[in-house]
């Protein structure tokens, strides 16, 4: 009998062996150039392993919900895919040893923001930041940093003379957490957005895939989400909203924020008030990166585009070399005989997604897309982009996707202090 045990067991752990061998040699089939390759520039957010303190569990490989970021090579992890990371955080989380970190930014590409203590106050006393921007800009992470800082911000709070105990500016998920924390409190606060609820989700095209995970919303409870469409998204915070009773002032852009006694006075849709605290949750979109090149300020010449279907049979371009870039102009490109140019001036589009590529190169083969790298448009007419280094592409529409730049001038004005990340690691999502 014990001959028969242990002949069992080796056979187990035989096939155990053999299917870490397998599944290994699997892995270097299906990304052998990108393991073989240098990661290339990140974008923006990507994790770091101390290879030190690293004791190789593979749980940071396991546990990402994007797959393919972290890879097991030779019994270690190793990034692979930088460009597909998006900062869940589950791999800093699921590292027994704490070996892994999320940092922002590179040498190449820095990201600036503003400088913020662990409750996210800035280095204006009583003024909080949360959100995209500080950095992060995953929904169910936003969420938190707004909770996280309404909880930093309501803490300790204190008597006082204001009108209001917290003002938060911005109605994207982290205002929704920082707002849903103060109602959970019963203070006395109020929302200002420029727009309208749901902030720069409602600039995401129609139909867009949205990646989230599940978010715990203060007063609301926990809610399981993984893959839904923006429209979905949306109708669910507005369900949040009307349970939770929150009034957000839409249309009112916060132009003014000053020191005033004991608290701030906030300038917004011409109606002045003071609070205690304020949370800064005003994503990065504010100051979009514009075209520049004659021709920019034409009518067709635009910087959103909400709903493809609009612009079927047309002759489209689309500016930029980002999953935005990439994923409208496949939205415009699924409508039946709309013809898609993607004009970027980088040499690669290393700053996509590796299932945004996909999608792009099997645009390609059916010639709905076509793309044109280390190119840049030269001058814009009515109906016809100039861009260098090939003839000119007919349009009558012309999407630009260049990224949005921290409002940096405004927010020195406030007195924060800013810095520039090249790769320093950010603070573990909360």
């Amino acid at each position: 009998m014990t001959t028969i045990i242990v002949a069992g067991i080796a056979i187990a752990v035989a096939l155990f062996v053999l299917g870490l061998v397998l599944e290994r040699a699997h892995t270097r089939r299906r990304l052998g150039a990108l393991i073989a390759a240098a990661p290339a520039t990140p974008p923006s957010v990507y994790p770091r392993i101390n290879a030190s303190a690293c004791i190789c569990s593979g749980a940071c490989v396991q546990v990402c919900p994007e797959k393919d970021v972290l890879v097991m090579i030779a019994g270690r992890p190793r990034l692979v895919q930088p460009a597909a990371c998006i900062g869940h955080s589950d791999c800093l989380r699921s590292c027994p040893v704490g070996a892994i970190e999320l940092v922002l930014g590179s040498a190449a590409r820095p990201v600036e923001v503003p400088i913020a203590s662990g409750t996210f106050e800035t280095t204006v006393p009583g003024l909080y930041v949360a959100g995209e921007i500080g950095g992060i800009g995953l929904i169910h992470n936003a969420v938190a940093q707004g909770k996280a800082a309404a909880v930093g911000a309501l803490d300790g709070l204190g008597t006082h003379t204001c009108e209001l105990d917290l003002v938060v500016v911005g109605s994207g998920p982290a205002g929704l957490g920082a707002a849903l924390e103060a109602k959970r409190r019963g203070v006395r606060f109020a929302v200002f957005e420029k727009g309208t609820f749901g902030g720069a989700i409602r600039a995401y095209p129609r139909q867009k895939i949205v990646m989230t995970a599940p978010m715990d919303l203060p007063g609301i409870g926990k809610l399981k989400l993984r893959r839904t469409t923006k429209e979905a998204l949306l109708e669910m915070f507005e369900d949040v909203v009307k349970q939770a009773e929150l009034t957000i002032t839409e249309r009112a852009e916060v132009t003014a924020i000053a020191r005033r006694g004991d608290g701030f006075e906030v300038e917004a849709g011409g109606r002045r008030v003071t609070a205690r605290r304020v949370i800064l949750a005003i994503g990065r979109r504010g100051v979009l990166r514009r075209l520049e090149a004659p021709g920019a300020e034409l009518p067709h010449v635009v910087y959103e585009m909400l709903d493809p279907t609009l612009h079927r049979g047309e002759r489209c371009v689309v500016v930029g070399g980002g999953d935005s870039a990439v994923e409208i102009a496949l939205a415009l490109a699924a409508q039946s005989g709309t013809r898609v140019t993607l004009v970027h001036r980088g040499a690669d589009l290393s700053r996509v997604k590796p299932d945004n590529v996909k999608l792009l190169a099997e645009a390609q083969e059916k010639r709905r897309i076509r793309v044109r790298l280390s190119t840049e448009v030269v001058q814009v007419h009515p109906d016809r982009v100039e861009i260098s280094g090939h003839a000119p592409v007919p349009a009558t529409l012309v999407v630009c996707c260049l990224g949005a730049a921290l409002p940096a001038a405004w927010l020195r004005g406030l007195g924060m202090e800013l810095r520039a990340m090249r790769g320093e690691a950010l603070r573990r999502a909360a």
